[in-house]
């Protein structure tokens, strides 16, 4: 069911956009201003706007989605269980849009499995739709909503990935190379080929969703994306595989 914890917070009032990022900018955040969590104020030509609540009919449908949703065999099986049931037939449950849509009260319940990430904390939800499956599967998940938590020593390092396993990827500056701090986690499905891996996870971008639980064909090797900056600035990076790494 959904939480007490949850719900408040997402009825509260929330701060500004500009108190949101500096809290996101702390070593150990991720930030994407499209998916700040609660909602905050954002700045729109001559008014502001908040996020709309959830209605009634969005909150019951988390509450039957979770109720529905299995504890395993694998935190994966657990991941692919919302694919199958909502991802053609009603998306909008396990989607995110971005302002003033309202924060989809399933993604409230994700992130608040991040207890080292206050529910304020404006953050992407990938590492914490990993955690809530790693720990509804009854394992340690990293109980942060950062996706290089799981980098090692956090985790094992696997060369030889098994279905089920996680991928990491990291993103690196397209004019510096060096790391950014931002990157993705998701659970491995198989190698499609040689360059591309399948991998099952959450905040995917897909064809016809900016920000769904989905399967999707990432390469390994470095992929040309732009991310939010803890400042809000967009900047380019490349994103590429880190490590494989196995769930506790």
């Amino acid at each position: 069911m959904i939480t007490r914890r949850v719900l408040l917070a997402m009825v509260a009032t929330v701060p500004v956009l500009k108190s949101e990022l500096a809290f996101g900018g702390k070593t150990g955040r991720e930030t994407i201003v499209q998916l700040q969590y609660p909602p905050p104020l954002v700045t729109i030509p001559e008014r502001r706007m908040r996020r709309s609540a959830p209605t009634p009919m969005e909150i019951e449908q988390t509450r039957d989605a979770l109720a529905l949703t299995p504890t395993g065999p694998r935190p994966i099986d657990i991941a692919q269980s919302f694919i199958d049931r909502y991802y053609e037939r009603k998306p909008s449950v396990i989607s995110q849009r971005p302002p003033p849509a309202a924060l989809n009260p399933l993604i409230a319940e994700f992130l608040a499995v991040t207890a080292r990430h206050p529910l304020n904390d404006p953050v992407p939800w990938c590492a914490a739709f990993i955690n809530f499956c790693i720990r509804r599967n009854g394992g340690v998940g990293s109980s942060s909503a950062w996706s290089q938590s799981f980098l090692p020593p956090a985790f094992d390092a696997v060369e030889s990935p098994q279905e089920g396993d996680l991928a990491v990827f990291t993103c690196v500056s397209s004019f510096t190379g060096k790391d950014i701090g931002l990157g993705h986690v998701a659970f491995f499905r198989r190698f499609e080929d040689e360059q591309h891996l399948v991998v099952v996870g959450g905040n995917q971008a897909t064809q016809d969703h900016s920000s769904i639980i989905s399967q999707r064909i990432l390469p390994i090797g470095n992929k040309p994306v732009r991310r939010h900056t803890s400042t809000g600035k967009v900047i380019s990076a490349m994103m590429h595989l880190n490590q494989f790494v196995r769930p506790a």
